[in-house]
């Protein structure tokens, strides 16, 4: 058997590393397994580079920026990639995330129907079955039920476009060619997903859901007190953590955190970890982390944590806080999308950006201790969201797919 892996990235993000750690499972098993990718670059044994910087920058300039047709330039690049996969001949092609201005969907979506090819597509977000965007729940926008078109957010999200809405053309695009890939499988990353896709045009395929994972050798309870220093941390105060990416002042997850800040008691204090808008000024009451080396590292602070809060509204899964429970960090989140389903009965969730039922349930960790949920938060990943089990899923519908075509 022959897989070949089409993502925006190979071995960095969390999607890059995912189809690494399929691959890696596939080859330990004896098949054959190559991966192709459009952003950064890759050493990665079998792997193809879709295009180059200049043809991805002008890709977002001129196709997606200004015509709003993102998808449909790197023209050449694409045809490259279809020669290069005449070349391998894969029994199955996976298809994650595509909106990266990286490649052109209609030129690969017509080849692959064309050949015949299987092919799987695993869902991180809602993008194969809308107009444009991989998230709405913030923006309650449910056009994608119907068709795609005078998008309400098509200038504050995702890939912007500054004049034109061709959300419709870009939703039919999909809504005609998806469900033409022979032996269609799409694979889901939690059952909200699942339940949303089951609305939309592709509702009438196979969807599987399957957790992600988390390596356990990477994340465990370690604790340390040089964090303190070394991040500018209060030890006589109750640390509130929370990881994410480009916290800025417009989005809601910052503008919560805020919220949250100024109501904590003076014995508590929250840090937020990851990227954030350069022109970002950080509150007063908040202890921003900027970057942390590596899992090891990590793990030391979601360990020195009473809790974990998350004030995402939308998340496919939420992996940084599997993470943090794996550390023994109950998790206290938002209850929207996936993220109550990755928490399960191991901490809480609350009314979407209600900060002070937040602060309550996390009063409540502290009355409790968090001891009384360490194992149990440990024990959920380790059942649920373990590499190789998860990963061999994977595995076994490709070799359904294979076995059923015959």
């Amino acid at each position: 058997m022959k897989v070949v892996h089409i993502n925006v990235a190979c071995g960095k993000g969390s999607t890059g590393v995912i189809v690494v750690e399929i691959s890696e499972l596939l080859k330990k098993k004896g098949y054959e397994s190559y991966i192709a990718y459009g952003l950064g670059q890759s050493d990665y044994p079998n792997s193809y580079k879709i295009g180059s910087h200049l043809e991805s920058k002008l890709h977002a300039l001129i196709n997606t920026r200004i015509l709003g047709e993102e998808g449909s330039g790197s023209v050449c690049a694409t045809k490259k990639l279809v020669k290069w996969l005449d070349s391998i001949t894969p029994d199955i092609v996976h298809l994650y995330t595509f909106h990266s201005n990286y490649v052109n969907y209609e030129i690969l979506f017509r080849y692959l129907i064309s050949r015949h090819i299987r092919v799987c597509w695993s869902f991180f977000d809602c993008w194969p079955f809308t107009g444009r965007c991989t998230h709405f729940t913030e923006k309650k926008c449910r056009n994608w039920e119907t068709e795609c078109g005078k998008c309400p957010h098509l200038k504050n999200a995702g890939n912007i476009t500054w004049f034109f809405d061709k959300t419709n053309k870009m939703f039919k695009m999909k809504k005609n060619l998806i469900p033409q890939f022979r032996d269609l499988n799409i694979i889901v990353c939690s059952k909200w997903l699942k339940s949303e896709v089951k609305k939309s045009f592709l509702g009438d395929k196979p969807i599987h859901m399957i957790y992600n994972w988390i390596d356990t050798a990477k994340f465990s309870e370690i604790h340390d007190d040089s964090i303190y220093e070394k991040y500018g941390l209060d030890k006589n105060k109750k640390l509130l953590l929370s990881v994410g990416q480009d916290w800025g002042k417009f989005n809601t997850r910052y503008q919560d955190a805020c919220r949250l800040a100024n109501i904590l008691p003076d014995d508590y204090q929250l840090a937020i970890v990851g990227g954030k808008e350069k022109d970002l000024v950080i509150q007063d009451k908040i202890v921003y982390i900027p970057y942390v080396a590596g899992t090891h590292e990590l793990s030391k602070l979601y360990s020195a944590a009473l809790a974990f809060t998350y004030f995402s509204v939308e998340d496919t899964f939420g992996k940084v806080i599997a993470e943090a429970m794996l550390c023994g960090t109950p998790a206290v989140v938002f209850n929207a999308t996936a993220c109550p389903e990755v928490v399960g009965t191991t901490g809480y969730a609350v009314p979407p950006h209600d900060v002070e039922a937040m602060l309550e349930s996390v009063k409540e960790i502290e009355r409790r201790g968090r001891d009384f949920y360490s194992q149990r938060c440990k024990d959920k990943v380790i059942a649920d969201y373990g590499y190789e089990k998860n990963v061999n899923k994977y595995i076994s519908i490709y070799e359904d797919m294979l076995k059923n075509s015959r």
